[in-house]
C-alpha cells in the first residue's frame, strides 16, 4: 500500500507530494499532470520487472512517444531539472516469497523507497542511476503519520514489525556505491552509475527479505487501461489467471476464483448480485467451458432470460463486471491505479461505479486479511459527476502554477488539498485548496454540503 509519494524534476512534477488513503481521487482540469502522477507509479513499477532504459521505453510507449529519457526531466524555457528523484512510503506483506518459491518475513512491514536519476554525462540517451535507499519507518511513527481514518484492529493488522538500527540499502553520496545491508545474507556493494537496474528491482531473492517485501510490493502495483477487445475476449486454456492492466484474462480469473470456492456458485452469486445492484438488466452470471475450442467465456442473462456472451456486452457492463471481479479477488493486491473511470458509463451510474471502486479497496475499519487484502484504488479525472461522488477525504486536486528557476519560467503541477481533509493534517497549510475552486464542479448548495461534510474521526 502506497501512503505516500513524493515525486521531484518528473515531467511537470517538479516538487509534488501526495498522501494517499485506500481510496484517492486524483481531480483537476485537463493537463495539469494527472497522467504524469500516474507514470511516476508507473515507473516505479515498471522498475521492478525491468531493466531502467527498459522501463523508460515502456513507460514512454504507453503515450504513443519515442523513447527519449530526457522528455522525463522536468523542463521549461532554457531550464532542466538536474535530476528526478521519487520518495516512496509504503506497506507492505511482511509474508513473501521469492522466485525459487522459498519463503520468508520481512523485518518491518512500514517502508520509505528513495530513488534518484540523472543524465549519464557520457550519454544524454541514458539515464543512470544516483541514488536508492530502502529505510524502515518506526511502526508508532507510521501509525501518527498515517493519516486516514482507521480503527486499531486495521493498523495492528498492517503496521507490524521491528525497527533495526539502519537501512537495509543506502548510497554513498562520495562514491555513489550503493550498499544492501546485511540481513539473512552477507550485504552487497553495488556501483550506481554502472547498473543496469535498481537495487530493488533487481533482489528477487529471500537473502533479502525486506528488500524482497519492497520489490514485490512495487511489482503489484498496476495501472488499468481497459480496453474493450481484450474484456470482450474469451480466455485460451493456458491464458494467465489473473486480469492483466487492459481487463483481459476475466474468463480465467472467475474459473480460478470459483474452483476455490467454498460453497459451489457463491462467486457467480456474488457477481450477479453485485451487477444487478448497478445494473438492472443483469440476473445470472457463468462462465461456459468449452473443451472443443478449449476456450472458456462469460456469459450474462438479462431480463429476457437469454444468456449473452461477453463480446455483445457494452463496454460499460465489461468496465462493471472486471472491476466487481477485482473486488472478490483475495490476490488482488498493491495499488490500482484507473484513469477517468467515467469513460464509458451513463452518468446515472457514476456513483455507483465509484462505491465499486472504493469497495475495491481495504477496509480501514478492519483487520487486514484474505477477506480484506491490503489493496488501494487511485482514480484520476476531470468530471464535475465523479465529483458529487466523493468526499472531501478522498480528494487531491492538481493545478498548474508558474515555477521560477532562475531566468526560466515554466508551469509546473501542485497538489492542493480541499477543507476539513486529514490530508491538511499532515501537510503544509499553503497547500490547502481553496473552497471556491471546487464549488464551480459542485451543482448546488445541497452537494456542496454534502462534499465538505466529514462524520468520520481519525480513530475508529
Amino acid at each position: 500500500m502506497l501512503t505516500r509519494l513524493k515525486v521531484e524534476g518528473f515531467k511537470s512534477l517538479l516538487d509534488v507530494d501526495i498522501r494517499f488513503g485506500p481510496f484517492t481521487c486524483i481531480a483537476g482540469m485537463n493537463a495539469v499532470g494527472k497522467s504524469n502522477l500516474f507514470d511516476a507509479i508507473r515507473f516505479l513499477h515498471l522498475l521492478t520487472r525491468h531493466p531502467i532504459m527498459e522501463a523508460v521505453k515502456l513507460l514512454r510507449e504507453t503515450k504513443g512517444r519515442s523513447p527519449d529519457p530526457r522528455s522525463l526531466f522536468t523542463a521549461f524555457e532554457h531550464y532542466r531539472a538536474p535530476e528526478m528523484r521519487f520518495t516512496a512510503e509504503m506497506i507492505v506483506s511482511r509474508s513473501v516469497e521469492d522466485e525459487l518459491g522459498v519463503s520468508t518475513t520481512a523485518a518491518i512491514s512500514t517502508l520509505e523507497y528513495s530513488l534518484a536519476f540523472k543524465l549519464a554525462d557520457d550519454d544524454e540517451g541514458r539515464l543512470e542511476l544516483l541514488d536508492e535507499s530502502l529505510k524502515p519507518i518506526k511502526v508508532s511513527e507510521a501509525s501518527k503519520s498515517l493519516g486516514f481514518p482507521s480503527t486499531k484492529e486495521f493498523r495492528h493488522s498492517a503496521l507490524q514489525g521491528v525497527r533495526r538500527g539502519g537501512p537495509f540499502i543506502d548510497t554513498d553520496s562520495g562514491t555513489r556505491q550503493i550498499t544492501v545491508h546485511q540481513e539473512k545474507h552477507g550485504g552487497r556493494k553495488i556501483p550506481a552509475p554502472k547498473s543496469s537496474r535498481t537495487v530493488v528491482g533487481g533482489s528477487a531473492s529471500s537473502d533479502f527479505p525486506t528488500v524482497l517485501a519492497a520489490h514485490r510490493e512495487m511489482e503489484s502495483w498496476k495501472t488499468l487501461l481497459l480496453e474493450p477487445s481484450a474484456m470482450r475476449a474469451p480466455s485460451i486454456y493456458g491464458d494467465p489467471r489473473f486480469i492483466d492492466q487492459r481487463g483481459a484474462n476475466l474468463p480465467a480469473t472467475l474459473q480460478r476464483l470459483a474452483r476455490a470456492e467454498p460453497v459451489l456458485g457463491q462467486v457467480h452469486a456474488q457477481l450477479a448480485n453485485k451487477l444487478a445492484a448497478l445494473l438492472e438488466d443483469v440476473r445470472e452470471l457463468r462462465v461456459r467451458d468449452d473443451p472443443k475450442t478449449e476456450t472458456v467465456t462469460v456469459e450474462l442473462r438479462g431480463r429476457d432470460n437469454v444468456f449473452h456472451p461477453a463480446r455483445s456486452l457494452s463496454d460499460g457492463t465489461l468496465r462493471f463486471l472486471v472491476l466487481a471481479t477485482l473486488s472478490l479477488d483475495p490476490e488482488a493486491r498493491g495499488v490500482i491505479c484507473l484513469e477517468e473511470p467515467e469513460n464509458g458509463i451513463h452518468p446515472e451510474r457514476i456513483r455507483a461505479m465509484v462505491q465499486l471502486l472504493k469497495d475495491i479497496a481495504v477496509d480501514p475499519t478492519g483487520a487486514v486479511g484474505p477477506d480484506n487484502p491490503l489493496r488501494q484504488v487511485i482514480v484520476n479525472t476531470h468530471s464535475p459527476v465523479v465529483f458529487e461522488s466523493i468526499k472531501a477525504n478522498d480528494l487531491v486536486f492538481l493545478e498548474s502554477v508558474e515555477a521560477i528557476r532562475g531566468n526560466a519560467r515554466g508551469k509546473v503541477t501542485v497538489a492542493r488539498i480541499p477543507d476539513h481533509s486529514w490530508r491538511l493534517r499532515l501537510m503544509e497549510p499553503e497547500r490547502k485548496l481553496p473552497t471556491g475552486k471546487l464549488r464551480v464542479y459542485l451543482k448546488d448548495k445541497q452537494t456542496q454540503e454534502s462534499f465538505f461534510f466529514i462524520g468520520e474521526q481519525q480513530d475508529l
